[in-house]
C-alpha cells in the first residue's frame, strides 16, 4: 500500500483529491483591476509572519472571469493583491480572495495556501465602456467594484510587475497539544500575456457588508487607476522556502 503513495505532501484526502499536479494554465482571466489606498496599519497587521510590509499602501483589487482547465472551465473570483518584502525581495500576496468553484478554491488552499473563500458566481457585468463586479455571499453584498474605460494603457502603464507570489500556508496539529506549522510557499507564474489591449480608466469601489473578511478594515479607497482587459498566464508548481512550528 505504501509505494502507492505520492511523494508529493498535500493536506486534502489522498483518496479523493479535487485535482490533478500543476502547473495549471490560466487560458482565458477578463478581469478588472483597481488600485486602492488602504491603511498602512492594517497591512502591516495581515502581512505574512515571515515577510516584512511593502513601501507602498496601496493594493489592487481584481474581479475576474476565469477559465483554467483542466480544474474549471470557468469560475469568478475576487481578490486583494498586496505588495509585500520577503529577504529584500519585491514580492506580492493576497490576503484576501474569493472563488465561485469549489475546486478551484480548494487547490488554491490545500496546495498554494491561498486563503481562497466561496463566494456566489455573479460574474463580471459590462455596459458599454463600463465594468462592474460584486462580491457577494449567500446573496449578501460585501464589496462592489465598477470602472469606465477612457484609453489603452501603455506598455509601462501596465498592472503586473511580474513579482513572485508568497502565501503562508498554516497546518494545524490534530493534537491541540502539539505544535502547528507554518509554512510560506513562493511561486512565480509564467508564461504571462495580454490577449488583446488592456484598458484604463476610472475606477470605484465601495465595502459594504464584510461578513468575517475583516475587508473593512483595509478601508479602501480607490485611486485614480484602474485596468480592464483578457489575460493568460501557467501557475506552475510552488516551493516551500519558509518553515517554523507555532
Amino acid at each position: 500500500m505504501s509505494q502507492d503513495i505520492p511523494g508529493r505532501g498535500a493536506l486534502m484526502p489522498y483518496w479523493n483529491a479535487p485535482i490533478g499536479p500543476a502547473p495549471y494554465p490560466m487560458e482565458r482571466a477578463e478581469m478588472m483591476i483597481i488600485e486602492c489606498a488602504a491603511d498602512a496599519d492594517e497591512l502591516a497587521r495581515i502581512t505574512p509572519s515571515f515577510c516584512e510590509p511593502g513601501p507602498s499602501s496601496t493594493v489592487k483589487v481584481f474581479f475576474a472571469n476565469n477559465s483554467q482547465p483542466p480544474t474549471s472551465l470557468r469560475f469568478y473570483e475576487i481578490g486583494v493583491i498586496q505588495e509585500v518584502i520577503y529577504e529584500g525581495e519585491a514580492v506580492q500576496t493576497i490576503p484576501y480572495i474569493w472563488v465561485s468553484d469549489d475546486l478551484a478554491m480548494l487547490g488554491g488552499r490545500e496546495y498554494f495556501g491561498m486563503t481562497k473563500l466561496l463566494m456566489d458566481d455573479n460574474g463580471l457585468q459590462i455596459h458599454a465602456n463600463q465594468v462592474f463586479g460584486r462580491l457577494s455571499r449567500s446573496g449578501v453584498t460585501m464589496a462592489e467594484g465598477s470602472m469606465v474605460l477612457h484609453r489603452e494603457a501603455q506598455p509601462e502603464e501596465l498592472p503586473f510587475k511580474g513579482l513572485a507570489s508568497v502565501y503562508e500556508r498554516h497546518i494545524p496539529h490534530p493534537n491541540p497539544e502539539k505544535p502547528s506549522l507554518r509554512q510560506l510557499i513562493k511561486l512565480h507564474v509564467t508564461d504571462r500575456a495580454i490577449d488583446g489591449r488592456c484598458w484604463m480608466g476610472q475606477g470605484y469601489i465601495e465595502t459594504r457588508h464584510p461578513l468575517n473578511s475583516g475587508l473593512a478594515r483595509l478601508g479602501l479607497q480607490a485611486t485614480e487607476r484602474a485596468w480592464y482587459g483578457v489575460y493568460n498566464w501557467n501557475l506552475p508548481n510552488g516551493e516551500i522556502v519558509a518553515e517554523k512550528e507555532v
